[in-house]
């Protein structure tokens, strides 16, 4: 795989260095776009796709003709995003702060981590954050996460946030 080619990115844990930008075409819903998407919340609320930093020239001045009003993709990647937050309830606010703080993938905590890990992926989860993190991101109550992106000393004990 290319480095920074996301359009072909089966696996996030292969992702070596993630880009710093990425374009609609390339949202496969990793934890290293669902970070992005969130730094650049007001970008997204204001309706606009952030503009690449290796490209200051981006879309300046184009006369392409669109098929689309310019916020609809914008809008479209926001409100699914939303969604998939708005599933997990108060602890999606966790996710939110510590990347308001500027922390990293790796620098995440275990409770951000599992949202983070819930929201990802194409397409949504039919299952519920609470069931999820039950059912599928422990194994069944034997306290092991089965995400090996995961660092072992992130492992909890299970009794909070698995219910």
């Amino acid at each position: 795989m290319i480095a920074g080619d996301c359009k072909h990115c089966k696996d996030y844990r292969e992702c070596k260095a993630p880009p710093d930008w990425f374009d609609y075409s390339q949202i496969r819903w990793c934890p290293f776009q669902i970070i992005w998407l969130l730094r650049n919340k007001e970008e997204f609320w204001a309706g606009r796709w952030p503009r690449d930093p290796n490209s200051p020239d981006d879309n300046v001045g184009s006369r392409i003709f669109k098929s689309e009003a310019y916020f609809a993709k914008p809008e479209l990647v926001w409100a699914e995003l939303k969604e998939r937050l708005d599933r997990c309830g108060e602890q999606a606010e966790l996710l939110i702060t510590q990347i308001e703080d500027g922390r990293d993938f790796y620098s995440l905590s275990s409770g951000a981590r599992e949202v983070l890990m819930y929201c990802q992926g194409f397409p949504r989860r039919k299952i519920g954050f609470k069931r999820w993190l039950r059912k599928v991101y422990y194994r069944h109550g034997e306290n092991k996460k089965i995400n090996p992106g995961i660092s072992p000393e992130v492992v909890n004990n299970g009794s909070e946030n698995g219910g």
